[in-house]
């Protein structure tokens, strides 16, 4: 609906009236950005599936590199270790932090009781917070995340190798063993 000035009915804009907001672009653009979003998830996918696996990506926000130094790239590390082992929600076949993004290959837990989106969230919120008490750093991750469901004609030891061969593509080391924030759990897939 366009809204009009009162004593002319004359649309705003038709009068050459655009607020200071729309003038220097920034208005317009995130409209237009909102609009134009990449719907990134299944519409009619139920999330809470507990059988499901799926293959994670988290972005850094602006791509920025926290995540080169181990000392910060540990904090990820721990915090998917302790959500996989300590409070079991999910089970994690592999992961691999890279300097501006995270893989995960992960399943949620029958107890777990939530969707991916909430886990993925819940993970993003803690991490971000922990970030910016201890780096200064906000906001830590782009907003939303990749995810693709395997399916089940899908080889997961071959998506777990993919995962953990990023640094080894990204000529970061010669093999992915010798990278220390690249993980596959082969006692998963059996």
């Amino acid at each position: 609906m366009l809204l009009r000035r009162r004593d002319t009915g004359i649309a705003p804009y038709d009068a050459g009236i655009v607020p200071r907001t729309i003038r220097s672009g920034n208005y317009m653009e995130k409209i237009i950005s909102l609009k134009k979003r990449k719907q990134t998830h299944l519409k009619e996918y139920d999330y809470s599936n507990t059988y499901a696996v799926y293959f994670v990506t988290l972005c850094v926000h602006a791509k920025q590199p926290h995540f080169k130094n181990p000392e910060t790239a540990v904090y990820i590390a721990d915090e998917i270790n302790y959500r996989a082992h300590t409070t079991k929600e999910v089970l994690v076949l592999a992961y691999c932090i890279m300097p501006d993004h995270v893989h995960l290959l992960i399943k949620l837990n029958q107890g777990y009781g939530n969707t991916l989106q909430n886990w993925v969230a819940a993970f993003k919120r803690y991490t971000a917070r922990l970030f910016q008490q201890s780096n200064g750093v906000s906001p830590l991750w782009q907003k939303n995340f990749y995810e693709h469901v395997v399916r089940e004609e899908e080889s997961l030891e071959q998506i777990a190798e993919y995962i953990v061969h990023n640094p080894v593509r990204k000529n970061m080391v010669n093999d992915w063993k010798e990278y220390c924030f690249s993980k596959i759990d082969y006692d998963a897939f059996q």
